[in-house]
């Protein structure tokens, strides 16, 4: 237990920062204070917070670019859902963003569907069957799913089949979901 110098309150140790040059070890303000104060702090010195920011930025890129990414992987599953859970709630301006962006980047569009077409090209075997994948495509329309190839014909490590045993139907947020990370007997 410690008491804190600002609230003066005993509180448990948990609730107090490290700090080497203590005697204890520990920040004289408890957390909460210590939060409190920061807040006030920059409340009144924002442009200069801002301004010393801004100058670490532009003299260490590097280092901010590492740091930041470092922080998206610790909390990439958050991040996600945290995305997911958006788009759900606002499907106007998500497809509307995604329009623009077709519209914007209409080359790069266009280049993914021609990659994909090849690769679904050069996995066509020769029994393929075509009037049961023409079925499977239909069905699909017809219930409001999505077609899926169980094992991804694009990915590097493993290149599935484009025919009907190696096709499924999901509904779109699996199917996005699963991209092409995922297939039964992943190593």
């Amino acid at each position: 237990m410690k008491i804190c110098s600002t609230c003066k309150i005993e509180k448990d140790i948990s609730c107090f920062t490290k700090k080497t040059r203590e005697k204890d070890g520990l920040n004289g303000q408890c957390k909460s204070c210590r939060n409190v104060a920061y807040l006030k702090y920059y409340e009144t010195n924002k442009e200069k917070i801002k301004q010393v920011r801004y100058k670490y930025k532009k003299n260490n890129p590097e280092k901010v670019k590492l740091s930041q990414k470092q922080a998206t992987l610790k909390k990439f599953d958050y991040y996600k859902e945290q995305k997911k859970a958006w788009r759900r709630n606002n499907p106007e301006k998500t497809r509307i963003y995604f329009n623009t962006y077709k519209s914007k980047n209409h080359g790069k569009v266009l280049s993914w569907m021609a990659n994909y077409r090849a690769k679904k090209n050069k996995t066509i075997p020769i029994w393929f069957e075509m009037d049961l994948v023409k079925k499977v495509y239909e069905k699909a329309k017809e219930w409001g799913f999505e077609v899926d190839h169980i094992v991804p014909i694009n990915n590097e490590i493993v290149c599935g089949l484009h025919c009907w045993a190696n096709l499924q139907l999901l509904n779109k947020s699996l199917n996005s979901s699963k991209k092409n990370r995922y297939w039964p007997d992943m190593p």
